[in-house]
């Protein structure tokens, strides 16, 4: 589980319009559109990408230990089914006069459950928190429902998980052997979950395929896969370093929407990839959207 902020600082960063908007006003004029050298970057997710060029038997924290399971069912399909009234530590609950699963909450007071799964993006869509049977992988080891708690936030509901591919996790053992727990954008772990991916980084990937993170940030959902090169199409995330060969354009875009810097994959990284047209800089708008030649 992400950790949780001061309610205060919470509020605070929801009235800043470039972050509820997650930088959707984001001006075209101020933004670059250069190739990367390092960092991160965020897309929308379209799927579970297959671990096909992931390395096998990497540990779940420490790509130096073994593991024989490198699963790639989805984090949904791991979900244990529980009741809206029962909390993850034995069908009791703490806090009787509380809302029940699936409220919007602000504290774990809040809730009947006595679990308010805290959302620290704060982004216009996604509530605050939302009340649930677990909101730590220790409530679901506590009462044998699963090894991870994740969230489904369309759905307001979370849920204890065996770890699967894209489950939220609080540390390596929450995820399945094989598989990682790392933040979804590096250096984002106060905004963004940690989640089980198929890789933590390049070395964890075979051959030439790239480990890339994926996110949703309506859904608040996503991993990190191993995409091969060539593979990304325009309009979704890159690697930064040496992205450019790893998608299909040949043109892997740094968009600094100044809150953070993120990767694209795009139609061009300068006016001259345009036969004589502008390189127009990505932009977030509902997504990610690459650069384009105009």
């Amino acid at each position: 589980m992400v950790a949780k902020l001061p309610r205060v600082l919470l509020n605070t960063l929801r009235t800043l319009p470039a972050v509820l908007l997650f930088f959707a006003c984001a001006d075209e004029s101020t933004s670059t559109v250069t190739s990367f050298s390092g960092g991160s970057g965020l897309t929308g997710l379209t799927g579970a990408p297959d671990t096909e060029g992931a390395t096998e038997g990497t540990s779940t924290g420490d790509a130096s230990d073994s593991g024989d399971d490198s699963s790639t069912s989805a984090a949904s399909s791991d979900a244990t089914t529980t009741s809206a009234s029962a909390s993850a530590s034995g069908g009791t609950n703490p806090n009787p006069d509380g809302l029940p699963n699936g409220s919007e909450c602000d504290s774990d007071d809040d809730c009947m459950s006595g679990n308010c799964y805290t959302i620290t993006l704060p982004v216009d869509g996604l509530p605050s928190g939302i009340c649930g049977v677990c909101d730590e992988d220790q409530d679901c080891v506590d009462a044998g429902l699963g090894i991870a708690c994740s969230i489904d936030v369309p759905g307001m509901q979370t849920a204890c998980t065996e770890g699967g591919v894209g489950s939220f996790c609080d540390s390596p053992g929450g995820c399945k052997d094989g598989l990682f727990c790392d933040e979804l954008v590096d250096g984002l772990g106060e905004l963004l979950p940690m989640a089980c991916g198929t890789c933590r980084t390049d070395a964890d990937c075979l051959g030439s395929a790239r480990c890339t993170p994926e996110v949703d940030v309506v859904g608040y959902s996503g991993h990190k896969y191993c995409a091969e090169l060539g593979s990304i199409e325009n309009d979704n995330l890159c690697p930064v370093e040496g992205g450019d060969a790893s998608c299909v354009s040949g043109h892997c875009a740094a968009v600094d929407l100044g809150f953070v810097t993120v990767a694209v994959c795009g139609e061009c990284n300068t006016d001259a990839d345009c036969g004589g047209g502008t390189c127009t800089p990505g932009k977030f708008s509902g997504g990610f959207i690459g650069s384009t030649c105009t």
